[in-house]
């Protein structure tokens, strides 16, 4: 069934639309003519022609079957043949219970069908909602590493569904690479030079080493031994003090240059032969080593600086380098002081400081750097290779990360991939399964199937209508009718414009039970039929809508293979003759029926559904205004009151004013002539300009002596009816009328 409809964009219908929603088995819609129910029925007809409305149904879509003006144009032309309808025949009782059964299995078939192709697509939709949440946590990855590993998604970055594909794919097995090495490695081998590079140098200090061990630093530097002061200097280790004094000799004109005393004339000659050349060149010796050191310490230094601040060496870690070049330039600054110690008081023995642990923590990482310089030049060499191993090992660490997302995944692709499996095996098992019974009722049809019945039928009806001056007949051509005069000629263009109608809609309402094609005559219909009476007199009228009503019974018992129905007119008559049911409440509509009224506002349609059917009679009308006007003007209720007591007492029941008053005794009468005099007055009288509002306590006074008209002419049960009295409530005490 059809359980809602947009229409929009058509017509009247705006770009906001109208929706029906909630749609039964039954749906009666009143509108005017123009309001937008000719517009209804072509959108049902034919939903593909209009893009911007929609028609949603409970389960799979149905054939629908629209009755309007379109209708009697496509399917009625006076001077050509009318396609003939194929129904059951009445040959065999047994075959058409047979047709009956395996359609009910047929049914039945449809609704599992239905049922599992709506669990397919839930499973489907679970399946679908399953990968785009592995898609979305792939792509997180993606961007959490983009920048580092763009190289190795090359080709993905732009692509949720092919990077989710490539994370789908099993790890090569290999060692899961830390995420610092990777980064390392791509920001060299994938983002930086594709050029060698050349290692780094190993600092080399044999010779600083070897001037630092010089012999000459632990060496005390003294003058020459066979003089005779020579036993006395040394005795006092005077030696570099008996040194310097000697420099001074020369300047102090043969007197001491520390106690002023005349020197002996050998004495100048003793120290010179104490610091002979022997000396001389020792000192000579000293000097030229602390020369070596500092021009091999500061070719050192230059090194250093060098490897911390040049581009060409990024592969060393300059913290490190800085750290072993400030306790070098510390132990520099104390060599520095040892020499000079040294200098000055050169019998005195020293033991400079080596740099062998500083620099060999220096080459350690010269070392390691070589090392990544090696594996940069070796990618250089074999780039390809390399860089597709460093991807695949991009790819494999990705893979651990997204594992868990991974799993997940595929345990609930694997549990749902099974269902929709067996549900598709199912599916096919089932459609098989209906199309084999299709085929059955196919071949059962084609044994009883006939147009005749539905020519005898028609006819039948016709007769029965007094429609007697044409009739249905079969044509040379199988399958078809024509419609001939009493005396067999065609009718050509002789119909009036009623009995066009009212032919066009019984073939219809026969089409309902068949159809122009004999394999198509058992499948379920939905039918529109949108204001069936125009040109038709008022006794066409009224057979028009007890086919109908009919229908409508019917459809509600499930007689037929119609499963809803919409019906569409702007006629109130029609409308209160198909819309009667003795089963609904006065209350509330029934289950299975809606009612809906079409209207047209400044040019645009608007439709509301209504609990109750809201399309009364006028002198239904007169009592539901009465009902809501007991506590309003006098003025209302006196003219409600005389209109319905004429409609009822006397056009319908041939009641006078004094009939109904001699129902009442006694000074009743009076009573109730006061009434009927009230109510006269009140809607006839105006013979003054002077206006008399009556008490409230009047106006309830004589609508309990109305009350008691219907009680005295037996009538009471329509008073409460039209009152919506239950018979339960407590009736009116009969003590306050008099």
């Amino acid at each position: 069934m059809i359980k809602k409809i947009l229409i929009k964009n058509v017509a009247t219908y705006n770009d906001t639309g109208v929706v029906y929603d909630g749609l039964k088995k039954i749906n009666f819609f009143y509108g005017s003519n123009g309001s937008g129910k000719t517009s209804l029925s072509n959108v049902l007809k034919n939903n593909e022609a209009f893009p911007d409305s929609q028609v949603e149904w409970n389960s799979q879509p149905l054939k629908i079957m629209v009755y309007n003006n379109k209708f009697v144009e496509e399917n009625f032309h006076q001077d050509s043949d009318i396609k003939g309808i194929f129904t059951l025949g009445r040959e065999s009782a047994e075959i058409k219970q047979a047709i009956l059964d395996k359609k009910k299995l047929f049914e039945k078939l449809d609704e599992e069908i239905r049922r599992l192709t709506l669990n397919l697509d839930a499973k489907k939709n679970e399946a679908q909602e399953n990968e785009e949440e592995f898609t979305e946590n792939c792509w997180k990855l993606k961007r959490k590493y983009d920048d580092v590993f763009s190289e190795a998604f090359s080709g993905l970055r732009n692509n949720k569904f092919n990077f989710m594909k490539r994370c789908k794919q099993n790890s090569t097995g290999t060692l899961i690479c830390n995420y610092t090495d990777l980064q390392v490695r791509c920001n060299k081998f994938l983002n930086g030079s594709i050029e060698k590079v050349s290692p780094i140098n190993a600092i080399k200090i044999e010779q600083l080493r070897e001037i630092c061990n010089d012999r000459i630093f632990s060496t005390p530097i003294i003058g020459k031994q066979e003089v005779d002061i020579a036993a006395f200097i040394s005795r006092l280790a005077i030696s570099d003090w008996v040194k310097e004094g000697h420099q001074h000799i020369e300047e102090s004109g043969g007197l001491c240059p520390f106690c002023q005393q005349v020197l002996p004339e050998e004495f100048n000659q003793k120290l010179d032969d104490y610091f002979n050349e022997y000396y001389q060149k020792e000192m000579k010796v000293l000097q030229v080593s602390i020369e070596n050191y500092n021009r091999l310490i500061h070719d050192l230094e230059i090194q250093l600086l060098e490897l911390m601040s040049s581009q060409k060496y990024t592969y060393i870690d300059a913290s490190i380098i800085r750290q072993q070049y400030d306790l070098i330039h510390s132990k520099d600054d104390h060599n520095q002081a040892l020499f000079k110690q040294k200098l000055s008081l050169p019998s005195k023995s020293i033991e400079p400081l080596t740099f062998n642990s500083f620099i060999g923590v220096i080459n350690s990482e010269i070392e390691r750097a070589n090392q990544q310089i090696k594996q940069h030049n070796t990618f250089v060499d074999n780039r390809e290779e390399e860089e597709k191993i460093l991807k695949s090992q991009i790819w494999d660490f990705i893979l651990h990360e997204n594992k868990q997302n991974h799993e997940k995944y595929v345990r609930k692709d694997f549990s749902l991939g099974k269902a929709i499996e067996n549900l598709m095996d199912t599916l096919v098992l089932k459609r098989n399964e209906r199309k084999t019974l299709r085929e059955e009722i196919q071949l059962l049809e084609a044994q009883i199937t006939s147009v005749i019945p539905s020519v005898n039928e028609m006819n039948r009806l016709l007769k029965a209508y007094h429609f007697t001056n044409f009739k249905f007949a079969h044509t040379q051509s199988q399958g078809n009718y024509r419609l001939i005069r009493s005396n067999g000629q065609d009718v050509n263009q002789t119909l009036s414009e009623g009995e066009k109608t009212f032919v066009t809609f019984l073939y219809f309402m026969h089409l309902l039970n068949g159809s122009n094609n004999s394999e198509l005559i058992s499948e379920n219909k939905i039918v529109v039929i949108d204001d069936p009476i125009s040109s038709l007199d008022s006794s066409v009228l009224f057979i028009v809508s007890n086919l109908i009503t009919k229908l409508i019974e019917e459809v509600r018992t499930n007689q037929r293979n119609v499963v809803q129905v919409f019906l569409l007119t702007h006629n109130v008559y029609f409308h209160k003759e198909i819309t009667f049911s003795k089963n609904r409440s006065k209350k509330s509509k029934m289950q299975d029926e809606t009612f809906w009224i079409i209207r047209k506002d400044n040019d645009v349609t608007e439709a509301k559904s209504y609990n109750l059917n809201p399309i009364k009679s006028s002198y239904e009308l007169m009592w539901q205004e009465l009902k809501s006007a007991q506590h309003s003007s006098s003025i209302t209720v006196q003219n409600l009151i005389r209109r319905i007591i004429e409609n009822y007492f006397k056009i319908y029941g041939n009641y006078s004013d004094n009939d109904i008053i001699e129902k009442f005794e006694d000074e009743e009468k009076v009573i109730c002539k006061s009434l009927i005099s009230w109510a006269n007055d009140g809607s006839h009288f105006a013979g003054d300009d002077l206006y008399i509002e009556h008490p409230m306590d009047t106006v309830n006074k004589f609508l309990r002596v109305f009350e008691k008209i219907f009680e005295v002419t037996n009538h009471h049960a329509h008073f409460k009816m039209m009152m919506e009295i239950d018979d339960h409530e407590e009736e009116l005490d009969q003590t306050q009328v008099s």
